[in-house]
């Protein structure tokens, strides 16, 4: 099922149409939702990249405790984290050299923990999105 879309065979022929007039989606059955045209797509985040990412929390979990971060880092801290992550990986990739930790995930984090503090800060979930 991860990476794949999901289809239940009960419903799979049951393709949306657009009721124009609302703008709103209208299914076979007559049943309506409204337009997702803007709405956020978090199940495109790849399955690959959040299993990794997964194992990663898991690790802090065990070390630190479940939730740990989300007590919360200065941004500071994160970017400090970041940037030293990111600076490993391109050492590491530009000579040849296997990763001797998943860098990738860990930078993945730091954006992450930046993130949680500009949500409390008051930055809003749709600050940055633009509506087409």
């Amino acid at each position: 099922m991860f990476g794949g879309s999901y289809s239940s065979p009960l419903f799979s022929n049951l393709k949306p149409t657009r009721n124009f007039m609302s703008n709103n989606r209208v299914f076979e059955t007559g049943s309506q939702r409204d337009n997702d045209t803007n709405k956020s797509l978090p199940n495109h985040l790849d399955a690959y990249v959040r299993m990794r990412y997964g194992y990663l929390l898991r690790h802090g979990a065990n070390h630190y405790d479940k939730g740990n971060w989300r007590k919360g880092q200065p941004t500071e801290t994160a970017l400090e984290s970041l940037h030293r992550h990111l600076a490993k990986f391109e050492i590491n990739y530009y000579n040849g050299v296997e990763q001797d930790e998943d860098h990738l995930s860990a930078i993945i984090f730091g954006v992450q923990l930046i993130m949680k503090n500009e949500e409390r800060e008051g930055v809003s979930v749709d600050q940055y999105y633009i509506p087409i």
